[in-house]
């Protein structure tokens, strides 16, 4: 999902506040939850058909039969979601979750990002490496066979090793020799354990994706804003070998025939109609605490705010003034541009208070339902106090673990570093003298990693942002916790009249001395390994005092403070499950496959303001700006709005681009399906509101929205701009 702020907007939203909005009412609601498809007979059937629809549980999830669930595919481990929409395995996503590969296949010359792609045959469609597609098979309940095997051991590290032991084994049978990806995933903070077992595609082929300017309308500005305009959506495939089986990339391969594929409505979509996504959710922290999150309004989230912010304004200049670096850095600013401003939402929800009453009154009656009873108050009493007592105790390690994560470990030099990591064990103080063909071994496991590095062409790039990240962790982190190298980076600097310099001419002189930062001179060394050399390169005995920095005064607090809130939040849940026991639970997102219902609804965000529940395109014409690149509309788009040529994808005699539903998703549910009450595709999952910001920690049924592309928009790209005719006639499209 996605993540230049506008000012009035949230000062708007500030002002407002969450007083506006209904407080969240003690869930689960028909349109909040993230639900495991396994037990949807069980929990969620009555309260679907309710919201409309006249599909059945079956009907999403079988496991002897084909289902929605053989349609739904998991991206590159749940980084996003796509859907099937053919019986020749094409897939559409979102736009943002195709823009590293197409970015990959662009270059100056064939700009597909400015310019679009469209494959009007199968041979032109372009193999992706290292892009995998999952679908799952089936999930299993394995909570009772671990508590049994763990009930007798007391001690927590025995009993951790214990699990991790009889869950790798259980994936690893289930997994039938490497068939499949088998693997047992906790829920409910570890108070369930389910067994997931995916089949795993590897010959993903870029088919078609519109220009960037259609794909990614509105740009940092709109992102997480409504009223949305964007056609995020790009469209591959998946390959087999011939008999159906997965294989690596091959020209024999032939396109996948799935087991299901969903059908296209073009009847579209009315205020109140049910709606139902399905995906791969990433991550969600609702059972968090108010310690929790008043530890991240007041820690954690504004370094990571500043960390990412520092970073992003380097890149953004150099993008600025050379196109062939803005191509290059594409993906990489995209993403971060994305988290940024997510985490930039939520730090303001959060210093505004939004979540924390809804967090406090459920506190309070937990706390009175424990101390009502002795025993209970043995089991639960302590709790609430252990994690705040926990994130107490983290305090002391930021904002430094914030911006040593953020800021630092997230620059590409560090990442350049980690890919010499074949010779890490090599050069531990303790590490045993290795023999000439250890090194040998090593350096030619990691050459073509590290090769690619130096064709990636944003060198300089990285350089200065490696500087700025170095800046930021001298200045914001605190002397008694700031890293001894980076202090004596600048104190060893006698001639430097600022810290700025000290840590610009240290970084100058890493470039000129590594022979790591050097493409000949690391190639040279690989070719011919040599531990002292390598131990002794300035760069390379840098990072490592940086990660021995990490290793000792960071990661024991981190590691131990975690154990204790983990263990408090686990049985916090319990306790919730046993206090609010006739009540359905649903686990936090964990990348793993979910559904979640509600209808297609407007909102109020705040007072005085209303929102329609759909755009048009009239909202492309009147925000086209040839000056702004961010709303930059290609002339042939508008000259087919200019003709109101939509063809049989009008509705009401105007084309709707994106609509809203009251679904709760987040990060990873990116190009998530959404379905209507027949289970018909009528569009694809991209965002979510500004003011849903807060919902990984609350969600808040009357502001938390669900951003779609209109499928039939996403069928007019492809059909009346890009004469994508061919991808049309593969698919099943009912409705009109």
């Amino acid at each position: 999902m996605s993540r230049k702020i506008i000012a009035i907007a949230l000062l708007l939203f500030v002002s407002a506040g969450f007083v506006h909005a209904a407080p969240p009412a003690s869930f689960p609601m028909p349109d909040e939850g993230m639900w495991l498809p396994l037990y949807l007979k069980k929990l969620n059937e009555r309260a679907m058909k309710s919201a409309g629809a006249r599909f059945t549980a079956d009907d999403v999830y079988n496991i002897n039969h084909s289902s929605f669930k053989d349609a739904v595919v998991r991206l590159n481990g749940g980084m996003c979601t796509a859907e099937i929409v053919s019986p020749e395995g094409l897939m559409l996503t979102n736009h943002h979750c195709g823009y590293e590969k197409i970015a990959e296949h662009s270059d100056v010359t064939h700009d597909y990002l400015k310019d679009g792609f469209w494959a009007m045959k199968k041979s032109d469609e372009l193999e992706n490496p290292k892009f995998k597609a999952e679908i799952l098979m089936y999930m299993e309940d394995e909570t009772d066979l671990l508590n049994n095997a763990v009930k007798n051991i007391s001690a927590d590290d025995a009993k951790a090793a214990r699990l991790q032991v009889m869950m790798d084994s259980i994936g690893k049978v289930a997994s039938k020799d490497g068939k499949y990806n088998a693997e047992v995933e906790p829920f409910f903070e570890g108070n369930q354990y389910f067994l997931l077992v995916y089949q795993e595609y590897k010959d993903i082929r870029l088919v078609g994706a519109p220009p960037s300017s259609i794909g990614k309308f509105g740009g940092d500005v709109d992102n997480w804003m409504w009223p949305r305009h964007t056609g995020d959506f790009s469209v591959f495939r998946i390959y087999t070998a011939p008999d159906g089986s997965p294989a690596e990339d091959s020209k024999d391969n032939v396109p996948l025939k799935p087991k299901f594929y969903f059908p296209i409505s073009l009847s579209g979509e009315k205020k109140g109609d049910f709606a139902m996504v399905m995906g791969y959710p990433g991550h969600t922290d609702r059972y968090a605490t108010s310690s929790d999150l008043a530890f991240s309004r007041d820690y954690s989230n504004p370094a990571i705010v500043d960390a990412f912010e520092t970073q992003l304004n380097v890149m953004k200049k150099d993008m600025d003034a050379d196109e062939a670096i803005k191509i290059k850095l594409a993906e990489t600013y995209a993403s971060e541009s994305n988290t940024y401003k997510y985490y930039v939402g939520q730090e303001l929800l959060l210093k505004h208070g939004a979540g924390f009453s809804t967090k406090l009154d459920e506190e309070k009656g937990f706390t009175d339902w424990v101390n009502s009873d002795d025993q209970r108050k043995k089991k639960y009493g302590a709790v609430l106090s252990d994690v705040k007592d926990g994130n107490d105790k983290l305090k002391s390690i930021e904002p430094a673990f914030s911006y040593f994560n953020y800021g630092f470990a997230s620059s590409q030099l560090f990442r350049y570093y980690t890919r010499y990591s074949a010779f890490f064990k090599y050069t531990r103080d303790d590490a045993p003298k290795p023999e000439k063909g250890d090194l040998d071994s090593a350096a030619k496991r990691i050459n073509a990693r590290v090769n690619a590095y130096f064709t990636s062409g944003t060198g300089e790039t990285d350089k200065k942002t490696f500087k700025a990240v170095l800046l930021d962790m001298y200045n914001k982190i605190p002397a008694e916790g700031r890293p001894d190298v980076l202090t004596k980076m600048v104190s060893d600097d006698k001639k430097a009249a600022t810290p700025e310099i000290a840590i610009n001419d240290f970084v100058d002189k890493l470039y000129k001395k590594s022979m790591l930062l050097d493409k000949d001179r690391a190639n040279s060394f690989l070719n011919n390994p040599n531990l002292k050399k390598l131990k002794k390169d300035p760069y390379y005995s840098f990072m490592r005092e940086m990660v021995k920095y990490y290793v000792t005064s960071l990661y024991p607090v981190y590691g131990g403070v975690n154990q204790q809130i983990s263990k408090a939040h686990k049985l916090y849940v319990e306790g919730l499950m046993e206090w609010k026991k006739n009540m359905d639970f649903y686990p936090d997102a964990n990348s793993t496959l979910r559904v979640t219902y509600g209808n297609v609804l407007p909102y109020i965000p705040r007072d005085g303001v209303s929102y329609k529940y759909y755009t048009t395109y009239e909202g492309i014409v009147e925000k086209s700006n040839p000056k702004d690149p961010e709303f930059i509309v290609p002339q042939r788009e508008l000259d087919l709005f200019a003709k109101k040529d939509f063809g049989r994808y009008a509705q009401d005699d105007t084309l709707r681009i994106d609509f809203l539903a009251n679904t709760d998703i987040t990060g990873g549910n990116s190009g998530s399906p959404v379905l209507d009450a027949d289970g018909n595709l009528i569009g694809l999952a991209f965002d979510g509101d500004w003011e849903s910001m807060i919902g990984d920690l609350v969600f808040n049924p009357a502001t938390n929205r669900t951003i779609c592309v209109d499928i039939r928009y996403v069928l007019w790209v492809m059909d009346k701009y890009a004469g994508a005719t061919n991808l049309i006639n593969e698919m099943k499209i009912v409705g009109k």
